[in-house]
């Protein structure tokens, strides 16, 4: 018998637990996979740096025969729709695999009344000066104007005894319902549908975070991915963020023990420290060390994204990208002034980024004390209102010069959230120029840059922020 040769060893990196990519579109009547078929060719197809050469191919769309990243759409039953697919992408050039979903949730705000966009309108409207916010206050200005015009016309209409200014009031009249029904319903009726909690939108909102919480808890509990992005546009923010908030609660590290889990401690006391305040305060008004507090928010999840027998909840939302997000006028939208919301802040209905921690032990800590084990152990958990502890949050936004122009909708997060929140400002122009550019964050045809890049830096297009504020790379993994 010939003796047994031993096979060759292969050279190739072997290949990494693939990572999940959950894009959650914005308000609108939007198509199932639209949104996402268009975030992909912006941070994977055209991004010819996350690709092996093997893996370029001829784009199909360009005569001109430009290569791309190869992809695949793929059926798959997580999203709980036909309607949607999977786009799977081949081993990139660190031997990893990239999975994108959607979070589609259009279908179920569909039907909402003329009468629920009204109640939603007069309940911004109906607001104390001081109580609305500078940043809203253009938005607030023209909204107003049209309600007074809308009744200025509905009033003459009522006392006018010409019959030619009855045929003009109600010929504009006719105009302005069938204006909001085309274009007022489609995209503010899911904003009135969703945003506050009312006894008219429960149901919706029910709908919505059971949709969301069944795809990011399969995911979750898959153990082919070892991360998952959580990417938002719009009015989507809003939803992702309380699914964030809500999944938290159910995964969040309990039943920590000073001996077994002494890795995820100090990960989470790390986390602690670099966000107190020169004064021990905990929600400074500054992260000195910003880069310290992200590579704390990224050892943490490396920490928690392995379940074990004590741990049976991994978890895996690395990080949090809001695109355009109305989450910047919280204060306006959820609730009623500022005041209101740092309330809710110090609840903990809503999460901060960096979170609040208790005045428990001197500096402050997320970690709370919820009893012994049946040894007699001291156990401890970290409070559902630390979700930003472990995941990090990137906003990036287009302020503009204007109502009509930027993105009116979009702002900074710092007043409202935290200064843990990495705000990047970028400025976009399409064939229209700086005309209302909300969707144009992943724009392939848009122009764009980084508006205030670091110190040194030399300014971003808007395509590399976002491709860096996903971080299919993994920037941190090796540290």
């Amino acid at each position: 018998m010939p003796k047994a040769v031993a096979s060759p060893v292969s050279k190739k990196a072997p290949h990494k637990p693939s990572q999940a990519v959950v894009i959650v579109h914005g308000m609108g009547e939007q198509r199932p996979m639209d949104t996402l078929r268009g975030f992909v060719q912006a941070v994977w197809s055209s991004d010819p740096t996350r690709a092996p050469p093997y893996a370029r191919t001829p784009d199909p769309a360009d005569p001109a025969g430009a290569r791309i990243n190869q992809s695949w759409i793929t059926p798959d039953s997580r999203t709980r729709s036909h309607e949607l697919r999977r786009i799977t992408t081949p081993y990139d050039v660190d031997g990893r695999r990239t999975d994108f979903y959607e979070l589609y949730w259009a279908d179920i705000t569909q039907g909402t009344t003329r009468g629920r966009l009204a109640a939603w309108v007069t309940n911004l409207l109906w607001r104390k000066p001081a109580d609305i916010p500078p940043d809203a206050r253009k938005l607030y200005l023209a909204t107003l104007l049209i309600v007074i015009t809308i009744l200025g016309a509905a009033l003459v209409l009522a006392l006018s005894a010409s019959l030619t200014t009855s045929l003009v009031v109600t010929a504009l009249a006719s105009f302005i319902i069938w204006a909001v029904d085309q274009f007022a319903l489609p995209y503010f009726g899911d904003v009135a549908a969703y945003v506050r909690a009312e006894a008219a939108t429960i149901e919706k909102r029910a709908l919505i975070r059971d949709r969301g919480l069944t795809l990011l808890k399969t995911l979750t509990k898959d153990d082919s991915y070892d991360r998952i992005v959580l990417v938002s546009h719009s009015l989507g923010s809003i939803i992702a963020y309380d699914l964030l908030q809500i999944l938290w609660a159910e995964f969040r590290p309990r039943k920590l023990e000073a001996v077994r889990d002494k890795a995820k401690l100090e990960a989470v006391e790390a986390v602690d420290n670099v966000t107190l305040g020169s004064d021990g305060s905990t929600w400074p008004a500054a992260v000195n060390d910003f880069a310290g507090f992200r590579r704390g928010q990224w050892a943490l999840y490396q920490q928690l994204r392995t379940k074990d027998a004590d741990h049976p909840l991994p978890w895996k939302i690395s990080d949090f990208v809001t695109l355009g997000s109305p989450l910047s006028h919280s204060e306006f939208l959820v609730t009623y002034n500022l005041a209101e919301f740092r309330r809710g802040l110090a609840e903990r209905l809503f999460s901060a980024c960096p979170p609040i921690a208790d005045n428990g032990r001197a500096g402050g800590t997320v970690l709370y004390q919820e009893g012994h084990s049946a040894a007699g152990k001291a156990q401890r958990a970290v409070h559902h209102g630390a979700v930003f502890a472990a995941t990090r949050w990137t906003n990036v936004f287009d302020r503009g010069n204007g109502w009509a122009t930027g993105d009116p909708i979009s702002g900074p997060m710092t007043e409202n959230f935290g200064p843990g929140v990495e705000n990047i400002q970028v400025e976009l122009r399409s064939a229209l120029g700086r005309v209302f550019t909300h969707t144009l964050y992943w724009s392939l045809t848009a122009t764009g840059g980084e508006v205030a890049p670091p110190a040194g830096a030399a300014p971003r297009s808007h395509l590399q922020v976002l491709r860096d504020a996903v971080d299919l790379g993994r920037k941190l993994e090796l540290s």
